[in-house]
């Protein structure tokens, strides 16, 4: 039989060393070893919120191309009122986004999924309900969000291989439930902290003043919390794509830009 080859991530690697360390450094004085240890457990905390270190597994959040390329996404959707009319925007300038779909959503709109893959668009998990506290809950509860949601999306003929996780944060429980599951783990790189449309003015100079090449661009796909939000959210999307271009700056898709795969699709329903 074949075994299977483990993976030690950072985490685990570091988790170890301290651990030895910690246990000579007792011998010697043992609020040592108590400062080692929290020490560890401090590094694993800030890291939930800067999964880009890679310290509690591998995690996604930028292309490494090289070129001025870069990759819009759109989290929270598909909603009837917004994803709609982002789709026609993008289709005006011929842009390929990735959409990463609630489970919830997508249950409610799955006549928009396919629209979405219709226009040449992807699609990614972004767990079931979209709860920002998910990383806060034990391991059950975070499985089942990211297994709902992918069985939302399998049941409609795709499967989907990378996830979002609410919010960009992460938990050392996720990367072996991700493996588990068949999925990779992507944030991002370039965002306006919008607070989920909340905070559209202005979006596009938000972006593109920091945008550079192989950044993956994080905007949602939501209605604004304010109605009268709407054709402003539109009109500083049209910003973004008309100031990439006046950059330099190719929008490609996110599977060109990171060298992977977002998704399968086997059939539509």
């Amino acid at each position: 039989m074949k075994s299977k080859k483990i993976h030690w991530s950072p985490a685990h690697i570091l988790g170890i060393i301290l651990l030895i360390t910690a246990f000579a450094a007792f011998f010697i004085h043992p609020l040592l070893a108590v400062a080692l240890l929290l020490f560890y457990i401090v590094l694993c905390v800030a890291a939930c919120f800067f999964p880009q270190t890679n310290f509690l597994g591998p995690v996604i959040s930028r292309g490494h191309t090289g070129k001025k390329d870069v990759a819009l996404t759109f989290d929270d959707g598909p909603s009837e009122v917004t994803t709609r009319k982002i789709l026609d925007l993008l289709d005006r300038y011929s842009v390929q986004a990735t959409f990463f779909v609630s489970g919830l959503n997508a249950t409610r709109s799955p006549g928009l999924i396919k629209e979405i893959l219709r226009r040449g668009h992807s699609i990614g998990n972004h767990s079931c309900t979209h709860d920002p506290f998910v990383m806060m809950k034990r391991y059950r509860l975070l499985y089942r969000e990211v297994y709902e949601a992918q069985s939302v999306l399998q049941k409609m003929g795709i499967d989907a291989l990378a996830f979002r996780p609410p919010v960009g944060i992460i938990n050392p429980k996720l990367p072996s439930i991700l493996k588990q599951l068949g999925l990779f783990c992507v944030t991002f790189s370039c965002r306006a902290r919008d607070a989920g449309n909340f905070r559209v003015k202005n979006l596009a100079a938000r972006i593109l003043k920091k945008v550079k090449g192989d950044d993956i661009v994080l905007l949602h796909d939501k209605p604004p919390r304010r109605s009268e939000d709407d054709l402003v959210l539109l009109q500083e999307i049209e910003k973004i794509l008309t100031g990439m271009r006046d950059k330099g700056m190719r929008i490609v898709p996110l599977s060109e830009l990171i060298g992977k795969e977002i998704m399968k699709v086997k059939r539509l329903i």
